[in-house]
């Protein structure tokens, strides 16, 4: 084993450790990530409040709108209160897409969500020029086929027609969504990819850690070890927003605004925010971006 690898594994235990030890709120370790109910309600909160913070009702009242990656239907329920003239949610795994479908049937809504399984990652199933508003939220890290997808989202939207998107990007001190298994900061600047994998699979099998909800299977047993057999970190495209912008360009879409935000509220966290707008530097010190796109 290298140094680097043993160096990544000892602190990450060390912190995971620490992290179970302590009361308050540690990447990886909120209650959330241990009860499938709790999650989903913190999903759901998340969601709201992403949506309500950027944007308003008058963002989409009377509009067709799409939730890309739409989940178990969340935010397609929330923006069906708000004047919509149609919601389509659109979601590649089938467990979500039925979890979402299932919810559809709420009589009580003004509008009723539509829900779409996806036929496959680099398409969308919907007509040109079909879609006034469509909506990312949470999602665009996952999309693996991002250049084929952004090129589909340009062709679906009319022409005066914006996409409204909510993201962490990759720099973002835990970017490989693996800070429950390896709770370093810009653990991915600092170490290999193979580093990574390694000190994950480690990690997981020691006795201490706490499995997630998505460690258990449905027997209520924890997983075999994945990481063990890993090439690559699953699922997370390592799309920069520097790559972002340069690909929205080529497309064909203009960017129409833009708000990074930083790291909370304390006073070690305020003082990041001065690098946000600083070139490439910024991208480290970005908790989340939120982009508005339209047509050139």
């Amino acid at each position: 084993m290298s140094i680097s690898a043993d160096v990544c594994f000892r602190i990450s235990k060390w912190l995971l450790l620490r992290r179970d030890s302590l009361t308050k709120r540690h990447a990886g370790s909120g209650p959330q990530v241990f009860n499938h109910e709790a999650y989903r309600q913190w999903r759901e909160q998340e969601l709201r409040g992403q949506f309500t913070e950027y944007f308003s009702t008058e963002d989409v009242a009377g509009k067709d709108v799409v939730d890309f990656g739409c989940g178990e239907g969340a935010l397609c329920l929330l923006v069906a209160n708000f004047g919509v003239k149609s919601i389509t949610g659109i979601e590649v795994a089938e467990d979500r897409y039925e979890a979402a479908a299932a919810r559809s049937s709420d009589r009580s809504l003004p509008v009723h969500p539509r829900f779409l399984l996806a036929s496959g990652t680099e398409a969308i199933d919907l007509p040109s020029s079909s879609v006034d508003v469509l909506l990312c939220f949470d999602v665009l890290e996952h999309v693996m086929k991002y250049r084929s997808v952004v090129r589909e989202w340009h062709r679906v939207l009319r022409t005066e027609g914006r996409v409204f998107i909510w993201w962490v990007p990759w720099w973002h001190p835990y970017g490989p969504h693996i800070e429950s298994l390896v709770p370093i900061p810009w653990c991915h600047v600092l170490f290999s990819e193979k580093t990574l994998l390694d000190t994950c699979a480690r990690i997981y099998d020691l006795p201490e850690f706490k499995p997630r909800i998505w460690d258990i299977d449905s027997e209520g047993q924890k997983k075999p070890n994945k990481w063990l057999t890993m090439q690559a970190l699953p699922e997370v495209n390592k799309l920069t927003m520097r790559q972002f912008e340069r690909l929205c360009r080529d497309v064909g879409f203009l960017v129409r605004s833009k708000q990074q935000r930083g790291f909370g509220s304390s006073i070690p966290a305020r003082m990041t925010h001065m690098f946000l707008r600083v070139p490439a530097l910024g991208e480290y010190f970005t908790s989340s971006v939120v982009y508005v796109l339209g047509k050139a």
